[in-house]
C-alpha cells in the first residue's frame, strides 16, 4: 500500500518521540489552543507556522525553527563570557579556555562560531541586555551597518554596528542617546562577524 504523503512535513512529530512524556494534550495546553489542532499539526493536516513553532518549542525543549524544518541540522557553539554593549571593557572573553558551555544553533553557514552573552543597552535595537549573539570569527569581510565584535590586545571587547569612513567607527544602535560612537583604532581587532542573535538558549 503507498504511504500518504504528508502535507505539511514539519518536526513536531519527532520532537516529541524524544520527549515521550510531553503529550499532545500538554502541549495544547502550553500553546493555549485544542489537542485537536496539535493532532493536526502533529500528522502535517496544518502547516506549522512561526505562530504555532514559537508556542509549543518550550515544552519540547527545542528551538522554533527545528518544529518548521524537519531534520535540520544543529551544530554545537561554544559559549564564552559576555561581550560589552557599552563602552570598551576589560574582558578575556575570546579564548577557548574560556568555555562556559556549548550550546546548540541551527541553519548556521559554515564558520568557526562562538556564542557571546550581551551587557549594556548600547545594541538594545537588534540585541538586548542579557541576550546571546553568535559570532562567526572566519568571516573577516567588514560591510557598512553590518554588526561585529571587536577586542583589542588587552582584551577588551565590544559588539558595535561598522560605519566605514574617515575614520571608520563603531556605532552604537541603541534607543539610549547616551552611548558614544567608537572611533574604530589600529589597536583594536576584528573578533567576527554577528550572525544571529538569540534570548533563549537551549
Amino acid at each position: 500500500m503507498k504511504k500518504e504523503k504528508i502535507k505539511y512535513p514539519n518536526g513536531l512529530a519527532a520532537a516529541m518521540a524524544a520527549r515521550p512524556d510531553v503529550k499532545q494534550a500538554d502541549l495544547a495546553r502550553e500553546a493555549g489552543t485544542s489537542p485537536q489542532q496539535v493532532g493536526r499539526l502533529f500528522h502535517g493536516d496544518r502547516e506549522m507556522t512561526a505562530f504555532w513553532a514559537e508556542r509549543l518549542a518550550p515544552a519540547l525543549n527545542v528551538s522554533p525553527e527545528e518544529l518548521v524544518f524537519p531534520g535540520l541540522k544543529r551544530i554545537r557553539v561554544p559559549l564564552l563570557s559576555w561581550v560589552s554593549a557599552g563602552k570598551l571593557t576589560g574582558q578575556d572573553g575570546v579564548r577557548r579556555s574560556d568555555i562556559r558551555k556549548y550550546v546548540l544553533a541551527a541553519g548556521l553557514p559554515k564558520g568557526d562560531w562562538i556564542a557571546l552573552q550581551v551587557e549594556g543597552d548600547s545594541m538594545n535595537r537588534v540585541a538586548l541586555d542579557g541576550s546571546y549573539i553568535l559570532v562567526n570569527r572566519a568571516d573577516d569581510n567588514l560591510i557598512d551597518d553590518r554588526f561585529y565584535v571587536f577586542s583589542t590586545p588587552t582584551g577588551e571587547a565590544t559588539f558595535k554596528r561598522y560605519r566605514s569612513g574617515r575614520p571608520p567607527r563603531l556605532q552604537p544602535f541603541s534607543t539610549n542617546p547616551d552611548h558614544e560612537t567608537i572611533i574604530l583604532s589600529e589597536e583594536m581587532n576584528l573578533i567576527g562577524r554577528v550572525g544571529r542573535v538569540v534570548t533563549d538558549l537551549i
